[in-house]
């Protein structure tokens, strides 16, 4: 029965978003989505224009959805429909595979939905999907790992998610948008490959079923996961490693040409729903075979079923504690969200409110709080996913949404067979392409030192925790710029970020937009994003 009903859920989620692609090809012709190009010349709204901006009253800067809402058409709100049905696809494993790396209950990953209706209504960008993502998962695990009781310790991550919020909306409210900048290049690349590397070492207990003490620094979880490895299960072992094969197959094997799809079918589409193909497909083998029982493989186990309570999220015994935390969150929901908006703004030609952006996140962070949840913030790869798959507008955020809340309200049972190494292997794959190789390779080639300097920021990433060593060495890289150190962050303009490039890559006419504002070496004019973020 549980199979049964869990094959129901793949067809509420999964199978619409398929069979409505093709349909959307054979819809009568003032139906069908545009195939004008849809990029445009792009204008970036300084903080200064937007506050003088007198052509848009004050509450419709503040509600963005009053204005893109009207101008919607048929096709677009069939291509927004497919978008979020697939995004939720991808939001399913992804929340909860990123909420046990925050240390939290995974259902606590798909209690978002607040903060993506909050986002809808008040972003400015069209194509941003919020929710739970990597790096903020990661920085919140070593703020709250000493937190021993998972009630509390939840309480601990909605409260800094709220104050969190509550700071992000008074930088927007001030226009504030600078101050992100105040972070180098390298050392957020730097930062973003030490998260990934975090991730992996947190995951190691779920993927080998073995038991590893938390601790705030990641080189120690590595260390307590090392000593713990003799005792790995082969079964789970084995399990993990057959997830990782299904998920790398669907992401890399030719599958849209092998099975004939349509046109309208993105290639991309196979590896999106990877992950929720592959919890799908484990749960059922395991519900069905009793796997748990017979081989001792790990379930996400009994889950709360329905939607979360109103819980007030303001206070906390610890928050005095926490005070840097609480900025050291916001900045790094900020800057992923802000990253997002840049890169695809260049689709649509948008006019981007820095300080809406801001007030808007903030704004949803502050409501999510009291639904049970933690920090959310922009992902690289369900906003790529609202792109491929022809989302114009952030109705595809509400369609996602409501999905996840039918979830919760219909189908959390059923989340209790799932493998928690199967999450942890979804996980895993899913943040290895963050790594930013490329720069890696600029930097040896290029300034050594510079190359050396970026080992050393993630040296004191991996040994202080992700909070106090992106401070730490925000604090050596100026120390060093001001002796005159050849860092590569100053005399050049940067290289176009590597993230930038893997969002896009299956958009043509964003990357033509890019490369237009580009060099042949692959320099990029700043002009092309200075828009005070």
């Amino acid at each position: 029965m549980v199979a049964h009903r869990l094959t129901a859920l793949v067809a509420l989620l999964a199978v619409p978003s398929h069979a409505l692609l093709p349909l959307a090809a054979r819809a009568p012709v003032h139906l069908r989505p545009s195939k004008a190009p849809r990029l445009a010349p792009v204008k970036l709204m300084s903080e200064e224009e937007a506050a003088a901006a007198p052509s848009k009253g004050l509450i419709a800067r503040r509600l963005p959805i009053l204005t893109w809402a009207p101008q919607l058409t048929s096709a677009r709100i069939i291509g927004d429909i497919i978008a979020g049905l697939t995004v939720a696809t991808v939001l399913i494993p992804q929340g909860m595979s990123y909420a046990t790396v925050a240390g939290l209950n995974p259902i606590v990953g798909l209690y978002c939905y607040v903060p993506l209706l909050v986002y809808a209504a008040m972003g400015t960008s069209s194509f941003v999907s919020v929710g739970p993502v990597a790096l903020v998962s990661t920085t919140l695990h070593g703020m709250i790992a000493y937190v021993p009781e998972p009630a509390a310790r939840l309480a601990l991550a909605s409260c800094l998610m709220f104050w969190g919020g509550a700071l992000a909306v008074v930088v927007g409210l001030l226009n504030w948008g600078k101050v992100v900048d105040v972070v180098p290049h390298d050392v957020l690349s730097a930062f973003t490959t030490s998260a990934v590397l975090n991730i992996m070492f947190t995951q190691i207990g779920n993927l080998f079923q073995i038991q590893v003490a938390s601790s705030h620094a990641p080189i120690v979880m590595l260390r307590n996961a090392l000593v713990g490895l003799p005792n790995a299960k082969p079964f789970t072992a084995c399990i993990s490693a057959a997830a990782m094969a299904l998920l790398v197959a669907m992401k890399k094997l030719p599958l849209h040409s092998w099975l004939g799809a349509p046109k309208a079918v993105p290639p991309s589409i196979f590896g999106s729903i990877g992950p929720f193909v592959t919890m799908a497909l484990f749960t059922a083998v395991n519900a069905a075979l009793g796997l748990n029982g017979r081989f001792g493989l790990q379930e996400v186990g009994i889950v709360p079923s329905g939607l979360p309570k109103i819980t007030p999220a303001i206070t906390h015994p610890q928050l005095s504690k926490h005070i840097k935390d609480v900025a050291v969150i916001a900045f790094v929901m900020l800057t992923e969200t802000l990253a997002m908006g840049k890169a695809l703004a260049a689709r649509a030609g948008q006019v981007v409110d820095n300080s809406q952006e801001f007030v808007a996140m903030g704004l949803a962070n502050m409501a999510g709080s009291f639904f049970k949840t933690y920090s959310s913030a922009g992902s690289f790869s369900r906003s790529a996913v609202v792109v491929s798959t022809g989302g114009s507008s952030q109705l595809a955020g509400i369609v996602t949404a409501a999905s996840v809340a039918l979830t919760l309200t219909f189908f959390t049972p059923y989340f209790t067979h799932v493998p928690k190494a199967v999450l942890a292997a979804c996980l895993i794959i899913a943040v290895s392409g963050l790594v930013d190789l490329n720069r890696l390779q600029t930097l040896w080639r290029e300034n050594k030192f510079a190359f050396g300097m970026y080992f050393g920021y993630m040296g004191l990433m991996l040994s202080l925790g992700a909070a106090e060593g992106l401070m730490a060495s925000v604090v050596v890289y100026y120390i060093a710029r001001l002796a005159g150190a050849p860092l590569s962050d100053t005399g050049r303009p940067l290289k176009r970020p590597l993230i930038f490039e893997k969002l896009i890559a299956r958009t043509p006419a964003a990357l033509q937009f890019w490369d237009s504002k580009c060099d042949d070496d692959g320099v990029c004019g700043v002009e092309t994003f200075d828009d005070e973020a």
